[in-house]
């Protein structure tokens, strides 16, 4: 075998894009199946709110129930900094009941890029909500596996098993279906434009709508406890939160996802304590959001197959395929140099 300058550069090339088919698999590939440093997903959602009118509470509303009020809701979810593998990410939530005033909460998380799993804050990050389990997402190629996952509610500052629920196509995109239950005391009632206390004159107007939500023995004795009550009645609320996420089997993105929220008002009256179911607000992905989360999805996950799949494999044949030429061509020149050189001879008498 003989190697010649056309041989050589052929095996070089080869080998460099084999190199390079290896370095985009196992090297490019799991950085950009993390969670992207430009992070920007929006998420629109309708619903229904039932139960109490938040104005009887204040004094504002003299109607006490409300039913099948209309929701709008907005989540966007932006990435603001990047820390190695770890990337505080804003998830701001936008609610309009009915004709209320919108309500906006705002909350940030440490999320690990490579499991999107809240986690500690690095030094100088302000502002970081202290949470566990996943917050808006799953990780690529999520696991459909029992305890896999918890799901962090922010209503209860806690984190619950994540259950596998089933598939389904959504947008255009197969997803995984998954649902947390998360109870406990509402840790903040004030983001949900909620007292803590409630004017004795204000449970007095409350009463006569409350008949069918608490026991009616309870409701016969109100009138008489009435007039021993302090002037101020500490509420304590509790929440139960039922949450579904639809994530893209492949990518784990949310494709669509919702919530039933039972939030129920404990009125402590000395002698007992009252538990009235308060509000039960539902709210799931509009058509559109789904349409338009699908059609991203699907567009990351064309380019990631270009990226983590096409590309690698015609870089390896390529390569394989330069390295092959390379080879004949040297055996081409070793045989045309080892081929003998006819000579003439005569002989004499």
């Amino acid at each position: 075998m003989r190697l010649t300058r056309s041989s050589v550069i052929l095996a070089v090339v080869g080998v460099l894009l084999i190199v390079a088919a290896a370095v985009v698999r196992f090297v490019v590939v799991p950085s950009v199946a993390k969670l992207p440093t430009d992070l920007d997903v929006t998420l629109e959602f309708e619903g229904t709110y039932n139960g109490i009118n938040p104005g009887v509470l204040t004094g504002s509303a003299t109607e006490v129930l409300s039913q099948d009020v209309p929701i709008q809701a907005t989540r966007q979810v932006l990435a603001e900094d990047v820390d190695g593998d770890t990337e505080i990410v804003l998830r701001q939530d936008e609610r309009t009941i009915g004709e209320r005033k919108p309500q906006v909460t705002e909350v940030r998380f440490a999320v690990d890029r490579g499991t999107a799993e809240a986690g500690p804050a690095p030094d100088g990050a302000e502002n970081v909500t202290s949470a566990e389990g996943l917050v808006f997402t799953l990780p690529v190629d999520p696991s459909t596996e029992e305890g896999a996952y918890t799901y962090w509610d922010q209503s209860t500052m806690q984190a619950t098993p994540l259950t596998f629920e089933g598939e389904d196509t959504l947008g255009g995109r197969d997803v995984y279906r998954y649902q947390s239950v998360a109870e406990g005391e509402l840790a903040d009632p004030n983001a949900m434009g909620l007292p803590t206390f409630l004017p004795k004159a204000q449970l007095a107007a409350l009463v006569p709508g409350l008949e069918g939500l608490v026991a009616p023995e309870l409701l016969a004795a109100l009138p008489a406890v009435l007039p021993t009550l302090p002037t101020s009645i500490p509420i304590e609320w509790t929440s139960k939160t039922t949450t579904l996420v639809d994530a893209d089997q492949e990518l784990g993105a949310t494709i669509a996802g919702g919530s039933t929220q039972e939030i129920t008002g404990s009125l402590d009256l000395g002698v007992t304590e009252v538990d009235v179911p308060f509000a039960t607000i539902e709210v799931y992905s509009t058509d559109d959001s789904i349409e338009d989360r699908g059609d991203e999805v699907g567009s990351q996950s064309s380019l990631l197959s270009l990226v983590g799949t096409i590309l690698p494999i015609v870089a390896l044949v390529l390569g394989v395929l330069l390295i092959v030429a390379a080879l004949l061509l040297a055996r081409r020149a070793a045989t045309r140099t080892a081929q003998p050189v006819e000579t003439s001879t005569s002989a004499s008498v």
